[in-house]
């Protein structure tokens, strides 16, 4: 198999093997191609109801990703309490 890569690319993989990333470039593009086709797999329009269900996203952590108020809110809360709680320091 030939592949032909623009420049700018075949410079990066070339770099990182040098820098000993991956021993060699064929190892370098193996391991592309696993990803790319890991990523195609999960990508893939003819996955199964149970893949879609087994691979969604959990929706609390999408909500607090969303809420970036709220949870600096929270921290903010856990803070103040932490610095509330004297038998903290009688422990030290």
């Amino acid at each position: 198999m030939n592949i032909h890569l623009p420049s700018d690319l075949e410079s990066l993989i070339r770099e990182a093997v040098a820098s000993g990333r991956f021993a060699s470039v064929d190892d370098a593009l193996t391991e592309a191609a696993r990803l790319l086709l890991g990523d195609l797999a999960h990508t893939s329009p003819d996955r199964s109801a149970a893949d879609a269900v087994n691979s969604a996203p959990d929706p609390i952590v999408g909500m607090m990703r969303e809420d970036t108020e709220l949870m600096d809110e929270i921290v903010s809360d856990a803070y103040r309490r932490r610095r509330e709680d004297n038998w903290r320091e009688s422990e030290l």
